[in-house]
């Protein structure tokens, strides 16, 4: 009987898009999904933390959650489950279809806490001060209603099967949930070395579907929200701060909006192609590497696209909400962001390289070793760059008191050295300006850095 880490190793190992084999590929978007929420999670508390009784912080702590837990949305493939875990997975769709309908919501009510023209009365206190308990509410009402009107989980959002492949010889071995499915068409892929392998299909409804895509609908919604907001306080000079929460966020909605939804349009164009798209599809093209290429692309590219969003969306709002709550906050989002990407372009470069030269001389780490070497190599510079593209996404957050302080350390620093009456004029600036030690402290460190590069 086969371990579970062997399990892991063989299908982490043997992976192939244009044969389909992706079950390893399915286990690591599933891990990346879990540290995705479990860092969106840390984020969310950061902010709740940072200011529990501003209506603006438990709203996008109530946002960041319901990203998160959409991220995992594919844990069942976090360890080799049975059929058994079914009646889970399903009731798990339903907590995730309830996050998702709260996070449409969220996304336009966005405008309670930044002014959009033709909807003021989103910005009175009322409405803000009560949206975070009010969302919750009309979205477990809108999932309760969705389950009983459609006769079950299963009616609303789609059931679930189970396919076993043991050997190649043999037919599948399938369960489904709730409903008895006979009929199920599937086949096992004719590589040996694969067995045995087994994986879940979640089957989705129209209305489902129809939820999923809308977010990018709403995100766009959202963006011209913010766009509207940042112009509305870019025209007081005493908003610029708030003028660069928004856009902040209009960024976030954007690349939500440009990433996903360009993985959403090609969802629609193997639909219009294919029919459905699941891993059971796959089977109905095996012998065809376009076809199941295709196949494949489509799927985990809008898997991918959903945790990349997230990430992305997440850093963007903490940074629009602490960058003056937290001392650094900005700096370490900007690394985060810029590693994250750089291990993002550095992965797929490595599974298209090594897909690649597998297909072409049947040697995959050749292709490996012709991408990672470069990416070692140049990996300073390409991460200086990342770090050019984050600052610009996520400038340094300086206040106008700030600013002030610089100014008069910059006077007192240019020849070298601080005296100690220059030292108890700062101390005197800072008092006044109402700085404390730590952000003096990292004022005077934040300038110097400058000076040095």
């Amino acid at each position: 009987m086969e371990n579970v880490g062997d399990f892991y190793v063989r299908m982490l190992t043997n992976i192939d898009l244009f044969r389909g084999e992706t079950i390893g590929l399915s286990i690591i978007f599933a891990w990346l999904g879990l540290f995705t929420m479990i860092y969106l999670f840390i984020l969310a508390s950061l902010i709740l933390r940072a200011r529990s009784s501003a209506a603006e912080n438990r709203f996008m702590f109530m946002l960041l959650v319901a990203e998160g837990f959409k991220a995992s949305f594919d844990w069942k493939f976090l360890y080799p489950f049975g059929p058994e875990m079914m009646p889970i997975f399903q009731y798990v769709r339903v907590v995730w279809y309830f996050f998702l309908i709260l996070s449409l919501f969220l996304y336009v009510s966005v405008c309670a806490f930044y002014p959009v023209r033709f909807l003021g009365f989103m910005h009175r206190a009322k409405v803000r001060n009560n949206i975070y308990w009010i969302l919750p509410l009309l979205s477990l009402f809108i999932v309760s209603w969705m389950v009983m009107d459609n006769n079950g989980i299963a009616g609303a959002f789609g059931g679930m099967y189970y396919v076993k492949c043991l050997t190649v010889s043999q037919q599948p071995i399938y369960e489904s949930y709730p409903i008895i499915d006979g009929i199920y068409e599937t086949s096992c892929f004719n590589i040996p070395e694969y067995h045995p392998y087994a994986y879940f299909i979640a089957e989705s409804t129209p209305l489902g579907v129809l939820l999923v895509w809308s977010q990018v609908i709403f995100s766009f919604i959202s963006l011209i929200f913010m766009r509207s907001a940042q112009k509305i306080l870019e025209s007081s000079v005493s908003n610029l701060e708030r003028a660069t929460e928004a856009r902040a966020l209009f960024i976030g909605f954007t690349g939500k909006t440009i990433f996903q939804g360009t993985a959403v349009a090609f969802m629609i164009f193997l639909l219009a192609q294919f029919g459905r798209i699941n891993l059971a599809d796959v089977s109905q093209y095996l012998g065809k590497p376009y076809e199941v290429g295709m196949f494949m692309v489509g799927l985990y590219g809008f898997t991918f696209s959903i945790l990349a969003t997230a990430l992305f969306q997440g850093v963007m709002f903490t940074y629009a909400i602490l960058k003056n709550e937290i001392l650094g906050i900005d700096k370490r989002l900007r690394t985060v962001f810029s590693n994250a990407v750089f291990a993002g372009i550095g992965g797929i470069l490595l599974l298209v390289g090594s897909e690649t030269m597998e297909s072409l001389l049947g040697f995959g780490w050749i292709g490996s070793i012709m991408i990672g070497v470069p990416m070692i190599i140049l990996r300073k510079p390409i991460l200086a760059t990342l770090n050019k593209m984050s600052g610009a996404l996520m400038p340094d957050s300086i206040t106008k008191n700030d600013k002030t302080y610089l100014d008069a350390y910059e006077l007192a620093i240019a020849d070298g050295i601080i005296t100690e009456k220059e030292r108890g004029m700062l101390s005197f600036q800072a008092k006044t300006l109402g700085l404390s030690d730590d952000r003096v402290q990292f004022l005077e460190s934040y300038f110097d850095d400058k000076l040095k590069t």
